[in-house]
């Protein structure tokens, strides 16, 4: 007997009898076309409360994707979308009357990839025209484009100038184009300032316009600064000479706000960097001063001081309410109060054109310190690395470490409010940190932007001043920084030391057994700590002195260092030691009108804190 062909014997099968449902889906199922980049171009969504009518327009919807060519992956079912509600059934509502009704929404997804788009919207129309009732279609094609952004906008940007130039060149010629809005309102817009002042009143003179208003009456001064591009293409378009002119402003709204000058159609405008600045920084009560704090913070307070315009405001305070987060006595805690202030005046400070006070002596700086503790975020402040450093605790340290539990006080946790207190009673637009400090900077900028969104526009946000100085390091561990908190004295050099006791101390500064001279931070960090503090005096980069010092010992550097140190400190340490021995009370005298004078002005910010708030 001759066996027949596998096709031949399904054949005689159907014929005779039905086949199984599963063998039939293995024939019956649509063809598909494979995808080769798998790109997706469209993905098609359909709905219904039929699982038949969905399965049958997605087979159908899958064949007609595969005679048009387009390569088709799914329907895969989509989780399924269950509304649930209830009705009564008759006027009087009572448990029993109660209908519950479930709609189930099933869902399925056909995506097309690799298709071209021309193709896909022929085969959507095609469904379109043939939708299966209780059947919905949701289609959201992908559209790829180049990355070269900046290419595109280049090709793009001579056809919007051309059709800008027919508006501009018209600009406040046609009565048509004339505006409901005010010029205040007009200026305030988004797309139109790009800053606004709040230092500047009004300076430097702006631009004369050739239109009045109305004749012979003012303009309102505005102190907002217009966009760059917006007042290049004013120019560039700028009405011809001899036409009349026909603004777009109403006169009415601006009747209110009338400046004391007769002189029509004057705007001036400012800029931030034109406001006068008020420059605020402070350094706790330590006794003298080390070269790590004159050459981080004093030297370039100085240096501000010398270089400020007219106009500048200079404050800078000893911060003794910042001291008592750790224990004091009380008589070393005054006596180095008025040994700082006599090493402020000493570095080259004047208290003529710079404001010299103790902190303590400004109960404002208190005040605002607990208005601006109801604003300050408890996360933001545990995140701080101010009390992780001072009870010597990880950076990755929390609130609920042990550690932190048994030692942290809230005035060491609270001190950067207490510092942001200090910049902003002063409204302070420059602040000169180092780089360690920053962080706190940030903190004060935060909180001032947080009460200005609160209260309205009531303190300038104060910006870095990054000293260019390196942190100074000690000379007996470099790898740390030069602090009076160090047990060993002969690890910092104060700038009251003679310089018997400057040669001393650089002569023992750690170095290592290398012969030569080289600057290495990683492997001969107190050779190049020493490198580093030449150049702060010589003034020269530590490349250059190594060039110079490359065939010198140690010991030959350290005797320059040491030469260079005393002889730059030796007037500082003259004019301290004459300021303490003074009899007459000059410091008193100094601290005094510092505190007059930080009082004023810190009293006129708490009176507009204070009014702002309600108290």
């Amino acid at each position: 007997m001759q066996a027949k062909d596998w096709v031949q014997r399904l054949e005689g099968l159907s014929g005779k009898a039905r086949l199984p449902r599963s063998v039939q889906a293995v024939y019956l199922r649509p063809l598909r076309r494979k995808a080769e980049y798998g790109l997706p171009v469209c993905d098609l969504q359909l709905r219904s409360y039929s699982v038949r009518n969905v399965e049958f327009f997605s087979d159908f919807a899958i064949r007609a994707a595969y005679y048009l060519g387009l390569p088709v992956s799914g329907p895969v079912p989509l989780p399924r979308i269950v509304e649930r509600w209830t009705v009564p059934r008759s006027n009087f509502v009572h448990k029993k009357s109660q209908e519950n009704f479930e709609r189930i929404t099933l869902r399925r997804l056909i995506q097309v990839k690799d298709g071209n788009p021309q193709t896909v919207q022929a085969w959507l129309a095609f469904l379109r025209k043939y939708a299966f009732h209780g059947v919905g279609m949701k289609a959201n094609m992908w559209e790829y484009d180049s990355l070269d952004v900046v290419e595109n906008l280049d090709r793009a940007g001579p056809e919007t100038e051309k059709s800008l130039e027919g508006l501009l060149s018209q600009f406040g010629q046609r009565q048509d184009t004339k505006s409901d809005d005010s010029l205040v309102d007009l200026l305030n817009k988004d797309h139109l300032v790009t800053m606004k002042s709040p230092l500047a009143e009004s300076r430097d003179i702006g631009r004369v316009y050739s239109a009045a208003l109305k004749p012979h009456d003012n303009m309102y001064n505005i102190s907002f600064c217009l966009n760059k591009n917006l007042r290049l293409a004013a120019n560039r378009h700028r009405p011809c000479s001899g036409r009349p002119i026909r603004t777009s402003i109403k006169y009415e709204k601006l009747k209110s706000c009338r400046p004391s000058n007769r002189s029509f159609g004057i705007c001036t405008t400012s800029h931030a960097s034109d406001a006068p600045r008020t420059i605020f920084s402070g350094i706790q009560p330590t006794g003298v001063p080390h070269l790590g704090n004159y050459l981080g913070a004093l030297k370039e307070w100085v240096r501000l001081q010398d270089t400020a315009t007219e106009g500048t405001r200079l404050v800078f305070s000893i911060v003794d309410l910042h001291a008592l987060t750790v224990p004091q006595e009380r008589c070393q805690l005054r006596d180095w109060r008025k040994q700082m202030l006599a090493a402020l005046i000493a570095v080259g400070l004047d208290p003529s054109r710079s404001t010299l006070f103790y902190q303590s002596a400004v109960q404002s700086h208190a005040e605002l310190f607990w208005i601006l503790c109801t604003i300050a975020s408890m996360g933001y402040l545990s995140r701080m690395t101010q009390w992780k450093s001072k009870l010597q605790l990880p950076d990755e340290a929390t609130l609920e470490s042990q550690a932190a539990r048994s030692e942290l006080r809230l005035g060491l946790f609270s001190y950067p409010v207490l510092q942001a207190a200090d910049i902003l009673v002063h409204r302070a637009t420059h602040v000169p940190v180092g780089e360690d400090q920053r962080q706190h900077l940030e903190f004060s900028r935060n909180i001032a932007n947080s009460f200005n969104h609160r209260y309205g526009q009531v303190f300038p946000v104060p910006e870095a001043l990054i000293s260019p100085a390196r942190r100074v390091m000690s000379l007996k561990e470099p790898a740390l920084k030069m602090s009076k908190s160090h047990s060993d004295p002969r690890s910092r050099i104060l700038l009251t030391d003679s310089p018997e006791d400057i040669r001393k101390k650089i002569k023992v500064a750690l170095t290592d057994s290398e012969s030569g001279v080289t600057y290495d931070p990683t492997n001969r960090p107190g050779v190049s700590n020493l490198l580093e503090l030449l150049s702060h005096f010589d003034g020269r980069t530590c490349e250059e002195l190594v060039a110079e010092h490359q065939f010198s010992s140690l010991k030959a550097l350290k005797e320059t260092l040491a030469n260079q140190i005393s002889s730059k400190l030796a007037p500082i340490r003259e004019k301290y030691l004459q300021l303490i021995a003074d009899k007459g009370g000059y410091l008193d005298a100094v601290s005094e009108q510092g505190r007059h004078t930080a009082r004023t002005n810190a009293e006129q910010t708490m009176s507009h804190v204070r009014n702002v708030m309600g108290l």
